[in-house]
């Protein structure tokens, strides 16, 4: 998933990694990585998020709701966990949260919503989880802050690189993009000023499409986008760094 790109662009970099797992374990490739450690953590679990998390420069949120573990429903991962996820990085100062969420997730009348809240009301509890983050880092008086990323229709294949997404705002656009290009988000927007408390969606710039005219065909699919038609919060470039700059802070509303 993405969590496990997150973990090899990370390595790639020469970063330490502390990898969560329910189970603390990693596939031998994962932990024969240079730089990366195993930690058992659910974020249904306050006290080992508490643990975990004791002297990160940066945390992740990529879980995702348990096929196995009935408990670990969208409302107990998505929602609840990622609030858990919160506080314990508020509590150990934890500078930057990166949270990976969902495109279309603040639009409940598309098609891409109401679509997936069909398992779980997945979309309902990503967006309250949000939510409650924004929430949460707007009443904190530290220097901490979040990221909330929100890929459209996600793809195993191989990363196109930072020249070939398209971040948006306003949730207005979406397409499909691989959990690789994600990852490679993620990892960059630990570091970047300009991405602090922001909220934006991504996607290959060759897939994007209105909200309004992707159908599921779409999401799994794709199709090519109107590229004489990007809406005013679109951003392209060849560098992370430009690339991020640009992106306003969420605030609380229309998002």
């Amino acid at each position: 998933g993405t969590g496990r790109r997150c973990v090899e662009y990370a390595a790639a970099k020469g970063l330490q990694v502390r990898a969560c797992t329910r189970s603390g374990a990693l596939p031998e490739d994962l932990a024969s990585l240079p730089g990366v450690a195993a930690a058992k953590c659910s974020v249904t679990s306050p006290a080992e998020l508490s643990t975990a998390l004791q002297g990160a420069a940066g945390v992740i949120f990529a879980a995702s709701a348990s096929k196995t573990v009935k408990t670990d429903d969208p409302k107990a991962v998505d929602y609840q966990g990622l609030i858990s996820t919160g506080r314990a990085c508020l509590e150990e100062r934890v500078p930057r949260l990166v949270v990976v969420s969902s495109g279309a997730v603040s639009k409940p009348s598309s098609a891409v919503y109401q679509f997936l809240n069909l398992f779980g009301g997945i979309m309902q509890n990503k967006i309250q989880g949000e939510d409650a983050i924004r929430q949460m880092y707007a009443a904190d008086s530290s220097a901490a802050s979040y990221t909330v990323i929100r890929p459209g229709g996600l793809t195993n294949n191989e990363p196109k690189g930072v020249a070939a997404v398209e971040l948006n705002q306003r949730d207005e656009k979406s397409g499909r993009i691989s959990r690789a290009d994600v990852a490679a988000l993620c990892i960059e927007c630990l570091a970047s000023a300009d991405a602090a408390d922001t909220t934006f969606e991504c996607y290959d710039r060759g897939t994007g499409q209105p909200l309004g005219n992707v159908g599921l065909n779409n999401i799994f699919k794709g199709g090519a986008s109107d590229l004489s038609q990007l809406p005013l919060k679109s951003r392209r470039t060849d560098l992370f760094t430009p690339l991020v700059v640009p992106i306003t802070a969420s605030g609380l509303q229309g998002l």
